[in-house]
């Protein structure tokens, strides 16, 4: 049988028409409509060190609706923080713009500029376990790539971002009270008529935050930031092995270019001493090219040394039973690996403009279903 074909968002838009448009509200609403699976995450880096994201995340599969709260918290010194737990049931208000689970809340306000997040399922269920709330201050209009849904087989998936914002947080990890200051990004992906395992076999997420090379340190604030946020994935071999992504680069909180063609180059593979079977790579270069907000041409490099491993998290140990079980049968051990670059880099090359080098960190993220 002939292997289903991937027809990419960035494909299907016609000759003549911007590549990258902005979204609506709308595109942020749940959808809960079919065997799939729905989250809506937020991701931070503060400037005190700490980074991680709040996910809450829907799965209709095999007759069987599951909520999750997901959430990976890491100080600087400190050991890194995952939870997953059970949500229960979502309940969703004001067409989206309120939705909540047990030990997670998320609120817009009307105009979707402000989110609200109040995080509570560790400390919940543990004296020691995590809490904490945010304010994530929209800074940017945001993204998709046509209309923001690509065709896999017989289904969809589909991702929407706002790339730039800052974030307000204060909470409480491994005993020890924070707050602080940084970035955020917040995104929205769904896919319908399709399990997750079969939208990508291989995924490569990055979020970059760094300063222009020669930035005084006095001047090193996250207004003043540069961010790359990058989301590559393989569709599996029984839809054509295709090639997927979306990725952006922001200046001073301002959508500065959208970028459509990501390859993901790993280099120093090596097998995994923790024991996932898979090979991991020590080094990783993202390679983008899109349009600036302007229409020039662009291309971001990014080189990731992703030398510090914050969380392994076995995806089949955090399933439900009845989910796991179907999941065991179609693949041996999803994976997904969490790391930190502390020393990292982008190359920014712009039509009609000098190149120039950004200098950051980076949250890494590499999951494998194969």
């Amino acid at each position: 049988m002939a292997p289903k074909k991937t027809i990419t968002a960035a494909s299907l838009v016609h000759e003549g028409h911007p590549v990258a448009t902005q979204t609506v509200p709308t595109d942020f609403a749940w959808r809960r409509d079919s065997t799939g699976s729905e989250t809506q995450t937020i991701y931070f880096q503060l400037e005190n060190g700490c980074l991680g994201f709040v996910q809450l995340a829907w799965a209709y599969l095999a007759l069987t609706t599951t909520i999750e709260t997901n959430a990976m918290f890491y100080i600087p010194g400190q050991p890194c923080v995952f939870e997953s737990h059970n949500g229960h049931s979502l309940k969703v208000h004001k067409k989206s713009q309120e939705f909540e689970c047990k030990g997670l809340a998320m609120s817009w306000n009307d105009d979707q500029t402000k989110l609200t997040v109040k995080y509570t399922a560790g400390k919940e269920r543990n004296p020691k376990g995590v809490a904490a709330s945010f304010v994530f201050a929209r800074k940017s209009d945001g993204y998709k790539i046509g209309d923001g849904k690509t065709y896999i087989g017989d289904g969809t998936a589909s991702h929407f971002f706002y790339p730039a914002g800052e974030i307000t947080a204060k909470g409480e990890i491994n005993g020890i009270k924070f707050e602080s200051k940084g970035a955020g990004l917040f995104i929205h992906a769904h896919s319908a008529n399709i399990m997750p395992y079969n939208v990508g076999a291989e995924w490569n997420m990055a979020y970059f935050i760094g300063y222009r090379e020669g930035t005084p340190d006095d001047q090193k604030k996250t207004a003043n930031a540069f961010t790359y946020n990058v989301l590559q994935y393989e569709t599996p071999p029984n839809a054509g092995s295709v090639n997927c992504s979306n990725a952006s680069l922001t200046e001073c909180n301002q959508l500065k270019a959208v970028l459509w063609d990501t390859t993901v180059e790993h280099i120093d593979d090596e097998l995994d001493p923790n024991g996932s079977g898979y090979k991991i790579p020590k080094r990783l270069v993202f390679t983008s090219t899109g349009k600036t907000t302007e229409g020039k041409k662009i291309k971001v490099t990014f080189e990731a040394n992703p030398e510090m491993r914050l969380h392994d998290i076995d995806v089949l140990h955090e399933m439900p039973y009845v989910i796991r079980r179907l999941v065991q049968a179609l693949i041996t051990k999803p994976f997904i690996f969490e790391r930190y670059d502390g020393a990292s880099k982008i190359v920014v090359e712009i039509e009609g403009q000098e190149p120039f080098n950004v200098h950051g960190v980076a949250f890494n993220e590499l999951t494998l279903m194969k």
